[in-house]
């Protein structure tokens, strides 16, 4: 690896890294709906109907201040996929650390489906009735 790949490897997962610090710091201090900035779901605004992100904002509100059960009521899809996006974001910084090559993983298509299906399929129950969890 180049030395100059290697540099902006790492720079970028640092960068990562204080975006998520500076994001949770400011989801800590400020209550999305009270209190900061915190824009609307434009696909809420448009249709009335909730999008399969909608309550990701408060959940991890709720995670910064130790609530899993508050998060997870707000947008279980949110919390379920928390580790996959972390342990992603690990393997990354790892890489760029110890200037080894990140490994190609390919998922087989049948995976990528089922993970789209599965979201659809969230963004319909969400909107009907039967949806435990208030919004």
């Amino acid at each position: 690896m180049r030395f100059d790949e290697m540099v902006s490897r790492r720079l970028t997962a640092a960068l990562i890294w204080l975006s998520i610090a500076t994001g949770a710091i400011y989801l800590f201090l400020f209550e999305p709906g009270k209190t900061g900035f915190f824009p609307g779901c434009p696909f809420r605004m448009l249709t009335g109907f909730t999008c399969p992100g909608c309550g990701s904002t408060r959940g991890l509100h709720r995670l910064v201040h130790g609530d899993l059960v508050g998060a997870f009521e707000f947008n279980p899809l949110m919390v379920v996929s928390l580790p996959f996006l972390l342990y992603a974001l690990v393997r990354y910084t790892s890489a760029a650390v110890t200037g080894r090559p990140l490994q190609q993983y390919r998922l087989n298509a049948k995976y990528i489906w089922a993970l789209f299906a599965v979201i659809m399929c969230f963004w319909v129950f969400r909107n009907t009735r039967l949806y435990p969890f208030p919004i």
